[in-house]
């Protein structure tokens, strides 16, 4: 129960940060470095899940075991280099890792 309470409080202040940012600095006011700053932020945020992810926080001691991330981080890299989006790459990704340790 408190996990739950913790994770609940955490995506709270998340919400509320992210909710004053909006507010407090619209778009329009923000100076164009930031705006070419901010166009890299949600693909840099995915790359550190991702990094995350595969290294499970070890030194990676055996690629095999992570197979099904490594073929999702593959699939997730290429659609999103052919398609220029996030949704439809990372969604494929995930989806291809869930049914790799399905099998």
């Amino acid at each position: 129960m408190a996990t739950v309470a913790v994770l609940l409080a955490a995506g709270l202040v998340s919400w509320l940060l992210r909710i004053a940012a909006i507010t407090l600095w619209p778009a329009p006011r923000l100076p164009a470095a930031v705006h070419r700053v901010l166009a890299h932020a949600a693909p840099a945020a995915i790359a550190a899940m991702l990094g995350a992810g595969i290294a499970g926080g070890a030194a990676l001691p055996d690629l095999a075991g992570r197979a099904p991330v490594l073929v999702g981080a593959l699939v997730t890299a290429a659609l999103a280099w052919w398609r220029r989006g996030l949704v439809l790459p990372v969604v494929a990704g995930l989806l291809a890792a869930w049914a790799l340790t399905a099998l």
